[in-house]
């Protein structure tokens, strides 16, 4: 009976250590592909330039970009120019910002931008957008847009 006992405790514990040992395994496996989705994901970046629709450039696709201008009649303020803020798709690992970042970033810029009472003229490139986070994307930026310019405009 002690045998049987011994036994039963062996294999009990042999198979706690197998166990052990696939869900370690298991564990370093999930670490790598969440390490290496997080470089993959850091796929945006802004650019302080304008892009045009029928623009390619391998190194950057425009998605969304907004050129703001200082509340004045006609030209420029004295000395400020137009600066335009595009965001773009860039190849996997070389942007430094993930898609949600990249949204929270340039809806920031809007309000900054709408709180300074300037104006802001936006461009969307729809038909650029490689998924439906991008084309949601592209979407919420639009009606930041309408929607911070009109609560300035109400101002």
């Amino acid at each position: 009976m002690f045998m049987v006992f011994a036994g039963v405790i062996a294999f009990l514990l042999f198979a706690a250590g197998v166990m052990a040992y696939q869900n370690s395994r298991l564990i370093a496996q999930q670490e790598a592909s969440d390490s290496a989705g997080r470089i993959s994901s850091l796929m945006y970046s802004v650019y302080y330039q304008a892009f045009s629709y029928n623009e390619e450039r391998p190194e950057a696709v425009p998605l969304f970009q907004f050129t703001v201008r200082a509340r004045t009649e006609g030209q420029p303020a004295s000395g400020e120019v137009d600066k335009t803020i595009a965001l773009c798709r860039v190849p996997a690992g070389s942007g430094e910002m993930a898609l949600s970042d990249a949204q929270n970033w340039m809806l920031g810029s809007i309000r900054q931008s709408a709180l300074r009472g300037e104006s802001i003229f936006p461009a969307s490139f729809q038909d650029k957008a490689a998924s439906k986070g991008e084309q949601e994307l592209i979407l919420r930026l639009e009606t930041a847009v309408k929607e911070e310019t009109g609560h300035a405009n109400h101002h």
